[in-house]
């Protein structure tokens, strides 16, 4: 307590305070407040997080299916087995026209390019398992232009939660049977 001296006379001075009571429930609230928005930066951190690994997963699939593409554009003579998991061609490569295949393996859940030395390399990223994947061949007769189809369902896992993509692209190879 403050006192003043007034003409001779001790009065009490009126100060304006908090009490007790009512700092510890500001301090209260701003403690949920801040607890509340640092749970709701620690959920949109995580699901960024998620939503990057499947933007990674993602770009890795397309990436391989181009490169697919690519080289099935420039291809002749197509085989596909009939089990439908393995596609075989010709490619032209470093001036001359060498045998290329694809395939999914369904022991490894992997796509796989068949390599120079005959043996067979994942083309995916070891997170990704290739649950079913299928060649197809559309048309091709002496009216109609070819069409490889290829189907593919690829999962992922991220935090624990498995997550699926269905792929399905029809390519149209550009060899029209002429002379290289």
């Amino acid at each position: 307590m403050k006192f003043r001296i007034k003409n001779y006379k001790i009065t009490k001075l009126k100060t304006k305070a908090f009490t007790l009571v009512e700092v510890l429930v500001s301090v209260s609230l701003f403690v949920m407040a801040i607890v509340a928005l640092s749970q709701v930066y620690i959920s949109i951190i995580r699901s960024e997080r998620i939503a990057y690994a499947l933007l990674n997963s993602e770009n890795n699939i397309r990436n391989s299916l181009e490169i697919m593409a690519r080289s099935i554009r420039l291809g002749k003579n197509f085989e596909i087995l009939p089990d439908n998991k393995r596609l075989c061609f010709d490619y032209y490569l470093e001036g001359a026209w060498e045998g290329y295949c694809y395939r999914f393996n369904v022991d490894d859940y992997t796509l796989e390019k068949l390599s120079k030395d005959g043996s067979y390399v994942s083309m995916l990223d070891p997170s990704l398992k290739v649950n079913y994947g299928q060649f197809y061949n559309k048309g091709g007769l002496s009216d109609s232009q070819s069409v490889i189809i290829i189907v593919l369902e690829v999962s992922t896992s991220v935090r624990q939660q498995q997550y699926l993509f269905n792929l399905q692209t029809a390519i149209t190879p550009r060899y029209l049977g002429g002379e290289i």
